[in-house]
């Protein structure tokens, strides 16, 4: 099983990679933030790290910045500073800090720190009261509790579907909570992120030697999940020719680690999510027929926040406790969010109510300044590009894909972690298809 979930953060991104390699080998889930900015959208996200390692001096928004405006986030933070003052460190103990390292760091070394940080918010927050609470007083959402109720008691597979930013991963821990498996791990699993050739050892494992770099035996995520929750995120991104194995697994309820020379049996829950729509997959050959079968059910649609504008007042009000802050929001600002389309969906709305929250005067978000919030918005520009001519009749489906990422990516300014927000799917795959196109990424 994982040793814990670490945010690393730093305008390094060799650091990042060189201390992110390190703990992934030492079996932690690392996820990476190159801003301040970046670490606040993971910090009060839906699903926050169990521990961060900050850097104190960043470009932009510095590390006590961070501590100062993380809100409740549970996050064992730990900061890092290559500078070695004792005031920083003073000060940010004084925020919260977990923990105070000085760089240059041994990664080995960090280890034991970082398991100390993610026991302790373990031990402290467990999993069952760090689930976002289903927020909303609209029919859609009331029929998601119903379903949470209903559904999440049996051994049944679901599959959720719903724009980016919905909540597709919050649902699936409901779904997990309510459920006899609770007190079993819950594991998430971004099938988008997971190379081709690593697909089989990442969720079936492997044994020592069994190809290049194998050093060690690895359980694979399906049976780190034993007796509990898989939840398969982005199933829609699988190449074809993973979907066979992962649908035999499904069936069998067996796996064959990489190199083993029998099977082994899993008692697992399979809940899996998608932003496309796998009927579509299917018909264009993009997606098994009888996977599709298998995942669907009991198959769970979360309307896009756009379709529940009901919500958006009590969703924000949510939002803003979680964020720590005593900012309120007056019936103009109301107004303004609950007349704005939300592309980005809850996720989106975190973001706007962010920035509100820090460039309010006083205790007050008026109208002026919602407006000004959404008009900065990644999602909400006030000048959007424009949008593409019509294909040529034989222009092909790849093509037509290829010129949207590239008008989406330019309309970012070549930002590739806001372009794959923006396209709904994840930034590894928005990587992969532009050094398929030869871009520069």
């Amino acid at each position: 099983m994982s040793a814990g979930r670490v945010l690393v953060v730093d305008d390094d991104a060799a650091f990042r990679f060189a201390i992110g390699k390190a703990l992934r080998r030492g079996r932690f889930e690392v996820v990476e933030a190159a801003s301040g900015e970046e670490a606040l959208v993971h910090l009060t996200g839906d699903r926050p790290p169990d521990a961060a390692l900050l850097d104190l001096r960043m470009k932009g928004m510095g590390g006590l910045d961070v501590l100062r405006r993380r809100g409740g986030s549970p996050t064992r933070i730990i900061v890092l500073t290559g500078h070695g003052t004792v005031q920083a460190a003073v000060e940010a103990m004084q925020l919260g800090a977990f923990s105070f390292v000085e760089k240059p760091i041994d990664a080995e070394q960090l280890q034991p720190l970082l398991q100390q940080a993610v026991d302790d918010v373990r031990r402290v927050v467990p999993d069952a009261e760090r689930v976002v609470p289903l927020v909303g007083r609209s029919a859609s959402m009331a029929h998601v509790r119903q379903f949470v109720r209903t559904v999440g008691p049996t051994e049944e597979t679901v599959t959720i579907v719903g724009e980016t930013g919905t909540g597709k991963e919050v649902v699936a821990r409901h779904l997990h909570e309510a459920s006899p498996r609770r007190d079993k791990p819950f594991v998430a699993m971004n099938a988008a992120c997971v190379p081709p050739e690593l697909f089989e050892s990442e969720l079936f494992g492997h044994k020592r030697g069994a190809f290049t770099g194998a050093t060690a035996d690895r359980k694979g995520l399906f049976r780190e999940a034993e007796g509990g929750t898989l939840f398969l995120d982005e199933v829609g991104e699988l190449p074809t020719e993973l979907q066979a194995k992962l649908l035999r697994v499904l069936e069998t309820r067996r796996v064959r680690p990489v190199g083993a020379s029998g099977e082994q049996a899993v008692d697992v829950r399979i809940v899996a999510a998608t932003n496309r729509d796998l009927w579509r997959e299917v018909e264009g050959g993009r997606f098994r027929e009888d996977l599709y079968f298998r995942l669907q059910v009991f198959p769970l649609a979360l309307a896009p926040l756009r379709e529940r504008r009901e919500d958006i007042a009590p969703l924000a009000e949510h939002l803003l406790a979680r964020l720590g802050v005593s900012a309120t929001l007056s019936p103009e600002a109301l107004a303004a969010l609950e007349a704005y389309d939300w592309p980005g969906n809850v996720r989106e709305l975190l973001n706007v109510l962010r920035r509100a929250s820090l460039f309010a005067e006083g205790d007050n978000i008026d109208g002026d300044l919602a407006r000004r919030m959404i008009a900065g918005s990644i999602f909400g520009r006030a000048t959007p590009p424009q949008p593409l001519a019509p294909p040529t009749v034989d222009a092909s489906l790849a093509e037509v894909e290829r010129r949207h990422i590239e008008q989406v990516l330019a309309a970012h300014g070549g930002n590739v972690t806001r372009a794959a927000v923006a396209l709904g799917i994840d930034r590894r795959t928005l990587q992969r298809k532009l050094k398929a196109y030869g871009a520069e990424t």
